[in-house]
């Protein structure tokens, strides 16, 4: 019979408790890529940053395939193989990064960091799930784990860049692999032995489905990455990368079709109205979260300021997911409409960008951006919990495991992506504008050394190009606001709907409650 709980029956629950503490965390924390060393990483491989890019987004898309099949691994074998395997892994993964001098080992490395990760991720995820929700009600874990994971991912960044500043970029990657033997060795001592059912053959997994996906997502991943490196669509690699990933979608779509043991359900995007209505919310905060890349080149090229100052200033994100977890919390155990709680997180956003696009200018105190991080882990936390919540909203298990991979892979790497392949297309085009403005008034001023003006005119095209993309961001808040409200949520108010009738066929509606 299997034990509750991934650790053997004669460990004291305090030190359950713990030993969870100390196994999420840096399970947590280990990634590919880690954003407050991206720039580093490029200088100390003399190559493009869209390679450092690629490796980021690939660390997601690992841990999208490994969710289509994490549920039949767990089922094949026992927890404490899952935990010591893929610590061993992250480990020598890890060290494999800090000691290669080839981009191209970091990218793949990335992604298997990516895959090894969900598998014992998820191990210690089930038991805080249970600790968090022992009812199973979603609402109230949704409200708890991702302002921890969230909060934790931020905390961890600042650190990491802390220990960068003052050592090297390598650092962080030696320090997590001795985590994660760290983690395997008390895995070892402390885990049990039990199975979590009956044991799954591994032959029902469809693996040429695992890899079509692989190989899919990360012909996106190049496609969308490197687009303004390429020169956009000019480029055949962009177009062909773009188009393989395309053709291998609808294989995989076309595949599932006809198998027992599916990988994917495809079919439940159809016929559910509440995953097609939350891959759209998913795709319209992408863009929202793309805006993060214009942040950062107007503090660390504009402003001057470093890695570590661009870190701190992200902790400020912090206090609004916790604050958007509270009203999650609160929300879900009043039964609020999650429709005004989405509304509530893209506003935040809203009033992120618009705040960015009043504030920005050549020369600004650090203080005055922490309302507007603030703010923007309030849309953030907001976001996460409630357009998750209504995706999973009346979905089985099973269901849930056939699309849980596909969720984080858009919500998590492409969404982003795209937008930010876009944001960038639209910063380009109008960078370049605002510079050929900008020269037409230097053709006709008599300067003694005209490339001394060249610097002050680029940051000036910089900054226009950054308040027209924040600016066209701020607009897209009114269709998503349109768009929202013309949803229900899966709550209908019949009261409402004959108190609005009454109303549009001019007839009264004294004695009548609006609400209930």
């Amino acid at each position: 019979m299997y034990v509750k709980g991934p650790f053997a029956t004669w460990v004291p629950k305090p030190l359950m408790l713990l030993l969870i503490i100390i196994f999420l965390v840096p399970l947590i924390v280990v990634n590919g890529i880690y954003t407050s060393n991206m720039t580093d990483m490029s200088g100390a491989f003399g190559t493009y940053s869209e390679y450092i890019s690629l490796a980021n987004n690939a660390t997601p898309i690992g841990m999208g395939v490994a969710g289509t099949i994490n549920m039949r691994i767990k089922m094949r074998f026992r927890s404490k193989e899952i935990m010591v395997i893929c610590a061993i892994v992250l480990a020598g993964l890890s060290y494999l990064i800090a000691t290669t001098d080839n981009v191209l080992v970091v990218v793949v490395s990335s992604f298997f960091i990516g895959f090894f990760k969900m598998f014992a991720y998820m191990e210690m995820m089930l038991p805080v799930m249970f600790i968090l929700s022992p009812t199973g009600e979603r609402g109230r874990l949704y409200s708890m784990f991702y302002p921890l994971i969230i909060g934790t991912s931020q905390l961890s960044s600042f650190l990491m860049a802390d220990l960068i500043f003052n050592s090297s970029w390598q650092a962080p990657y030696f320090i997590m692999a001795a985590s994660m033997l760290f983690i395997a060795a008390l895995s070892l001592i402390f885990q049990h032995n039990q199975r979590f059912s009956f044991k799954v053959p591994l032959y029902q997994i469809d693996w040429l489905s695992v890899l079509l996906l692989a190989i899919c997502a990360m012909c996106f991943d190049v496609g969308l990455t490197f687009m303004r490196q390429q020169g956009w669509f000019t480029s055949p690699y962009i177009s062909g990368s773009l188009l393989i990933g395309i053709v291998l979608l609808l294989i995989i779509i076309y595949r599932q079709k006809n198998l027992k043991h599916k990988l994917i359900k495809f079919e439940l995007i159809v016929k559910k109205v509440n995953l097609r209505h939350a891959l759209i919310l998913l795709i319209l905060m992408g863009a929202y979260m793309a805006s993060s890349r214009i942040f950062t080149q107007y503090t660390l090229n504009v402003l001057g300021y470093s890695n570590l100052i661009n870190a701190g200033l992200n902790l400020w994100m912090i206090p609004g997911i916790i604050i958007a977890g509270m009203l999650a919390f609160q929300g879900f155990k009043k039964k609020w409409n999650v429709k005004y709680y989405i509304i509530f997180g893209f506003t935040a956003f809203f009033v992120h960008t618009l705040l960015l696009y009043l504030m920005i200018q050549p020369q600004m105190n650090v203080e005055y951006l922490y309302f507007p991080i603030f703010l923007k882990g309030l849309g953030l936390g907001a976001l996460y919990i409630g357009i998750w919540y209504y995706a999973m909203l009346d979905m089985q298990i099973d269901d849930m495991r056939t699309i849980i991979g596909i969720m984080i892979m858009i919500r998590t790497f492409f969404a982003t992506a795209f937008a930010s392949a876009f944001l960038g297309w639209l910063a380009y085009q109008a960078q370049w504008q605002s510079m050929n403005d900008l020269s037409m008034y230097l053709d006709m001023g008599n300067f003694s050394d005209g490339l001394s003006m060249y610097s002050s005119t680029q940051i000036n095209a910089m900054l226009d190009s950054f308040k027209i993309v924040l600016g066209d961001l701020c607009w897209l808040i009114v269709p998503i606001l349109i768009f929202v409200l013309s949803h229900r949520y899966g709550q209908l108010n019949n009261r409402r709907i004959v108190f609005l009738r009454k109303i549009v066929r001019g007839n009264s509606v004294r004695g009548y409650r609006f609400i209930k």
